[in-house]
């Protein structure tokens, strides 16, 4: 059976075959009045025509692991399969609603599988997560024509009609050529360039703001990433390791050292972990500027990530790095530096990457904190005299 509503911008497709679970499911649905459809489908089937039907509209899928269409291991096994698919070439939230989700264990890290073993409270947590991610506005940005499709496109439409003037393109183009006097095929290094200017023009219209916003104020995870090109580059200068004793250490090796693998030993600096002082006084609701309503703890914390010498947390030796949802954060040590092998450092877990502005910073703070000086000592009443004197 399966149930269909009219055409909707949003729809959440659910795979059940249990009447029980059914039954609440869309009652609870209803019940919030959200901005979205609930189409229920209770085999593959028709599962896979409701979403066929719908491809454009759907921002969520709910899947029963065990579908009665087949004997237990297959219905489980083609569902597991589907899983796989939807995750590989759609970019929406799965919620796995199962009481077997021992048989699943693939997947276990990413973040848009949402595994739920089948209980009392269940139905309303997954709703309930459904529910914010509408609100929010998340299940539009990522879908298929949701917004950052149409941001991406005005972009590249934007990069291609203002990035060149006169006769660029050619004569880019024919500098490429030049490269490659013996070779007829270079539209791949053609393509590899205007695609990087074109992404590069993407990036950088988005975090430099425009005419309405002035700056551009970023959530603490935007200062992090997780690099999807390890294939390429097994550590990076920015990379965060962790050893095995649960030691973080930032990756300080130049970037052109580490791509001409021209190095013997990895510079690593330690980050030391947030105290539990130090945590404290980050969450202080004390006002410390009456004038502008700032807590000791929001100053702290900005001072901290603006890196302000005067805040006795960074100073000149330490670079904070704010934890997010995928890192828990510390201070960079430029005092506690280190060099290990490749192999050595193979055997650490990579943790998270720092965008590339955060990782010329510390290493900025780095260079800085080595190259260090001083003057000797001066007598500073003489040093004043010279300037009372007249």
């Amino acid at each position: 059976m399966s149930s269909s509503p009219a055409a909707s911008a949003n729809i959440v497709l659910l795979l059940e075959d249990d009447k029980r679970i059914i039954e609440p499911f869309v009652s609870y649905f209803s019940e919030k009045k959200l901005n979205a459809d609930l189409i229920v489908s209770q085999n593959l089937k028709d599962y896979l025509k409701a979403f066929e039907d719908n491809r454009d509209n759907v921002k969520c899928l709910v899947m029963d692991l065990n579908n009665q269409d087949h004997d237990s291991a297959a219905s489980i096994n083609e569902t597991i399969n589907q899983i796989k698919t939807h995750y590989e070439n759609n970019r929406i939230p799965i919620f796995v609603h199962s009481g077997n989700l021992a048989h699943f264990t693939e997947l276990d890290e990413k973040g848009t599988i949402i595994k739920k073993q089948k209980n009392s409270r269940s139905i309303a947590q997954i709703i309930d997560s459904i529910e914010l991610m509408l609100n929010s506005g998340f299940l539009n940005i990522f879908s298929i024509n949701g917004t950052l499709d149409q941001k991406i496109m005005s972009e590249i439409h934007s990069a291609f009609v203002n990035q060149f003037k006169h006769n660029e393109i050619e004569e880019i183009i024919k500098s490429i050529q030049t490269d490659n006097p013996n070779d007829p095929e270079f539209s791949s290094r053609t393509r590899e360039v205007f695609e990087r200017i074109a992404v590069r023009s993407i990036y950088q219209n988005l975090i430099n703001g425009n005419s309405e916003d002035k700056s551009v104020v970023v959530n603490s995870i935007e200062h992090y990433y997780r690099r999807t090109n390890t294939d390429k580059h097994c550590f990076y200068t920015g990379d965060i390791f962790e050893n095995q004793s649960g030691k973080m250490f930032f990756v300080a090796t130049p970037r052109c050292n580490i791509s001409n693998r021209n190095f013997e030993q990895i510079l690593l600096c330690e980050i030391n972990e947030i105290s539990a002082d130090q945590n404290n006084s980050f969450q202080s609701a004390k006002v410390e500027n009456k004038a502008t309503g700032e807590t000791k703890g929001a100053k702290q914390i900005r001072t901290s990530i603006t890196d302000d010498v005067t805040n006795s947390y960074v100073g000149e030796r330490f670079r904070f790095l704010p934890p997010s949802p995928q890192f828990r954060g510390g201070f960079v040590d430029l005092k506690k530096i280190i060099t290990v092998s490749e192999e050595e450092l193979m055997s650490y877990n990579l943790v998270i990457s720092l965008v590339d502005d955060l990782t010329n910073d510390v290493v900025r703070k780095l260079a800085g904190y080595l190259l260090r000086g001083g003057i000797s000592d001066t007598a500073y009443n003489e040093a004043q005299y010279y300037l009372i004197k007249d």
